[in-house]
C-alpha cells in the first residue's frame, strides 16, 4: 500500500570516495604514436598518457601507413594527427585525473593556455632555439624579434603564475604540460640566467613541474642554460689554415 511505501526509509546518501585520490591504473597498449622520440611535443603526450594510466607504444623511425604523416596516434577507431589534438584526447581517456579540468569552464582555460602556448610561445622561442641547435641557419633580425616575443609571453605567464601554482585550477593538467615541454629546449639552450632572473614565478613552476614523477620519467634530468649567450650553441667548425705554398726551384 501507499502508507507502507512511504513508511520504508529511505537509503541514505553513498559515501563519497573521489576517484583521483586512487593511483591511476595502467592501461593495456591498445594504440600506436608515430612520432620523433626526442620532440618536445612527443613528450607532452607521453607525460599526459603516465597521468592517465595509459601505455602509448611509440614507433620510431617512420610514418602512419594510414596516414602518411607524422605525428599520428593510430586506433581501433581510427587515427588522430597533430600533437595538440592527440595530447587533448590521451589527457580525457581518464576525467577523474583532471588534465582536463574539473569543469567545462577549467576545460575552456586549458584550451585558451594551448593556444597561448602554441601561437605565442612555440612560434618564436623555436625562431631563437633552433639557430642554437644548429638546425636552421640564423637571420638575426628574426631572432631579435623573437627574443622580444618570447620576453612578452613569459611575462604573461610569469604574471599569471603569481598568484596560481599551477596554470589552471589546483593540480597539474594539460596546460602546464604543454607550456613546460614547450620551454624545456629553450631553458637549456637559449633561456639564460640574466634572462631567467625576471621571470622567479614561472622558475618556481617549471622546477615544480620537473620535479612530479610523471614529467621526470619522460623529460629526465633537465639542465638550464648558464652564462649570458646561450651554453649549448653550436659553434661552426674553424677553417683550417691553408699550408705554405712551397717556393720554385730557382
Amino acid at each position: 500500500s501507499r502508507a507502507r511505501r512511504a513508511s520504508r526509509p529511505r537509503p541514505g546518501p553513498r559515501p563519497f570516495c573521489p576517484a583521483a585520490e586512487a593511483p591511476p591504473r595502467r592501461l593495456r597498449a591498445e594504440m600506436r604514436l608515430f612520432a620523433q622520440p626526442d620532440n618536445y611535443k612527443t613528450k607532452k603526450v607521453l607525460i599526459a598518457s603516465r597521468y592517465v594510466g595509459f601505455d602509448v607504444e611509440v614507433v620510431k623511425g617512420g610514418v602512419s601507413e594510414q596516414t602518411g604523416r607524422i605525428p599520428v596516434l593510430e586506433t581501433d577507431q581510427g587515427c588522430i594527427f597533430s600533437s595538440t589534438a592527440i595530447a587533448r584526447y590521451v589527457s580525457r581517456i581518464s576525467r577523474p585525473v583532471g588534465l582536463y579540468g574539473q569543469n567545462i569552464l577549467e576545460g575552456g582555460m586549458i584550451d585558451s593556455w594551448i593556444e597561448f602556448c602554441t601561437h605565442e610561445l612555440e612560434v618564436p622561442l623555436c625562431t631563437w632555439v633552433l639557430p642554437a641547435m644548429g638546425v636552421l641557419p640564423e637571420v638575426p633580425e628574426a631572432t631579435k624579434c623573437a627574443k622580444e616575443d618570447v620576453k612578452k609571453a613569459l611575462t604573461v605567464l610569469n604574471n599569471h603564475l603569481l598568484h596560481n601554482t599551477y596554470v589552471v585550477g589546483h593540480t597539474i593538467t594539460l596546460a602546464d604540460i604543454s607550456l613546460c615541454c614547450a620551454l624545456v629546449d629553450g631553458m637549456g639552450m637559449v633561456l639564460d640566467a640574466d634572462f631567467r632572473k625576471a621571470f622567479g614565478n614561472l622558475m618556481r613552476w617549471f622546477s615544480h613541474c620537473l620535479a612530479q614523477p610523471e614529467f621526470k620519467a619522460v623529460l629526465g634530468d633537465v639542465k638550464l642554460c648558464g652564462a649570458a649567450g646561450g651554453a649549448g650553441k653550436k659553434e661552426a667548425a674553424p677553417k683550417k689554415e691553408a699550408a705554405p705554398k712551397k717556393e720554385a726551384a730557382p
